[in-house]
């Protein structure tokens, strides 16, 4: 039964987002890996940025969750600039070569963000570049602070 509530309930919330405004989805590539980006404005005056991302190599992985309050600007026919202010949480685990070597925790960071985008009019697709710094309050590996990303999103 809970399932299906959960369900019903992630069902409703998309239903209502598809009411007024717009919507984007797509990804995003950094420094950290790649994140599944979802963009809206229909729940707040300006645009709330949701991403979940992973990333890993042979000796660590992560996985994170950010959000980012923006408020875009318009520069000229479909380009924007946008910047904001957010928090992220990750989780991450290094595997060294050594047992002593294996570490993981819980991340959890401000984060600051700003970039440009354009909207093409022909095709629902933006593209998008931005910079996020992201001083970090808790975290024990190595941090990215400066995480430049490229994206493309689905309008919707």
């Amino acid at each position: 039964m809970r399932k299906k509530s959960y369900f019903i309930l992630v069902f409703l919330l998309l239903l209502s987002l598809q009411l007024y405004g717009q919507n984007a989805i797509g990804l995003r590539f950094g420094a950290t890996g790649a994140e599944v980006s979802f963009q809206t404005n229909k729940l707040f005056p300006n645009r709330l940025e949701l991403d979940a991302g992973w990333g890993w190599n042979t000796n660590w992985h992560n996985c994170n969750f950010t959000g980012i309050y923006q408020w875009v600007f318009p520069i000229e026919s479909g380009f924007y600039w946008y910047v904001g202010p957010g928090a992220a949480l990750g989780f991450w685990n290094y595997i060294g070569k050594y047992p002593d070597d294996h570490r993981g925790g819980v991340s959890i960071a401000i984060v600051l963000n700003g970039g440009a985008e354009y909207n093409f009019s022909e095709i629902p697709l933006q593209v998008s570049m931005d910079l996020r710094l992201t001083p970090y309050l808790i975290h024990r590996g190595n941090a990215y602070w400066f995480d430049l990303g490229i994206s493309a999103r689905y309008l919707f």
